[in-house]
């Protein structure tokens, strides 16, 4: 494999979280909130593109999708999709097929692997299960029926990250070509780790880590109202500065950017949440560093007040002290 990777997510958290899954084997990654997006002639960087589709019109996923891969021309791509099937994940797949048989590429091989063993994320006869709890709805198996590719097909078992190491190894290690890699940041760690980072990628990765800075006033934003995130939340110690928001809240945005306003380090849990913010603060991209845990990014940023140092959490992961951890990660060195 090559690294020139084009990875497409649906959300904010989503986007970031499968990019620090690649950084982990020494990929440079720079995640872009422009669908349009390029970043010119530079193989040792994954581009990782946040669409902001997941609650999309069907027809509307599919478009910014297909221009997404149509612009960028990769050699490889990985579609991240939510862990537990939020949002328009046949659509986004049937899309990224399209766009690449226009560019006359046509994958031998579809592994969908939503799994991610270490947030307890696994998968069984195409059923995805959270900490052992089957989830309801359609298995990957019938919410893939009958899609149009001539590559075959797998959705294989993972029960831990093992089986994701051997998924990826068999194909890897194949004599058939191109691959389309459909999976959550589980799966993009073991893609990564299957593909040779630039020099220049890997060093400047080392470099980073070691130049980080704590941050002077960090504040925790948190949108989202899954019950880890509330369960979070109430663990944070007392002095932290926290804007517990909901998200039906009509000043929410106003509400968000105040809590923001001064601040260099930002704790964003939940996808809508994050981008939200950085939206409002006017950041396009963000260089991600790295994981504070596995699940969880942390990224540097600019818009329009200066620099910015980030962590991403979605909702759902995480233990309880997951968003204090991220705090303290912001402000110590």
């Amino acid at each position: 494999m090559g690294a020139s990777i084009l990875v497409i997510a649906d959300d904010l958290t989503g986007a970031a979280d499968s990019a620090a899954a690649f950084t982990s084997s020494g990929h440079r990654c720079v995640v872009s909130l422009d669908a349009l997006f390029t970043l010119g002639d530079t193989p040792d960087t994954i581009v990782v593109i946040d669409t902001d589709s997941r609650d999309m019109l069907a027809s509307d996923a599919f478009a910014i999708t297909a221009a997404a891969i149509s612009r960028h021309s990769p050699t490889e791509v990985f579609i991240k999709i939510d862990s537990t099937l939020r949002g328009n994940i046949r659509v986004t797949v049937e899309a990224a097929l399209s766009a690449l048989s226009a560019l006359k590429v046509q994958p031998d091989r579809i592994l969908i692997c939503p799994a991610f063993p270490q947030l307890g994320r696994t998968v069984t006869n195409g059923r995805v299960h959270v900490h052992g709890v089957p989830l309801d709805g359609p298995n990957l198996f019938e919410l893939f029926d009958g899609l149009r590719t001539k590559g075959h097909v797998e959705i294989p078992d993972v029960q831990t990250d093992h089986d994701l190491a051997i998924a990826v190894g068999s194909v890897v290690g194949s004599a058939l070509g191109t691959t389309l890699w459909v999976g959550s940041a589980g799966l993009a760690r073991h893609v990564g780790a299957s593909t040779e980072p630039n020099d220049s990628a890997l060093n400047g990765g080392e470099n980073l880590a070691v130049t980080r800075q704590p941050c002077s006033r960090v504040v925790v934003i948190a949108g989202s109202q899954h019950p880890s995130t509330l369960e979070q939340i109430v663990a944070l110690d007392p002095s932290t500065n926290i804007a517990a928001l909901h998200p039906l809240d009509p000043q929410f945005s106003a509400r968000a950017e105040q809590a923001a306003r001064g601040a260099d380090g930002l704790v964003l849990t939940g996808g809508a949440t994050a981008r939200i913010v950085l939206d409002l603060l006017e950041v396009r991209s963000l260089d991600v560093r790295g994981e504070v845990e596995p699940g969880i990014a942390w990224s540097t940023g600019r818009g329009r007040s200066g620099n910015i140092t980030v962590v991403t959490k979605a909702g759902g992961f995480g233990d309880t002290l997951a968003l204090q951890r991220a705090a303290d990660f912001l402000s110590r060195s």
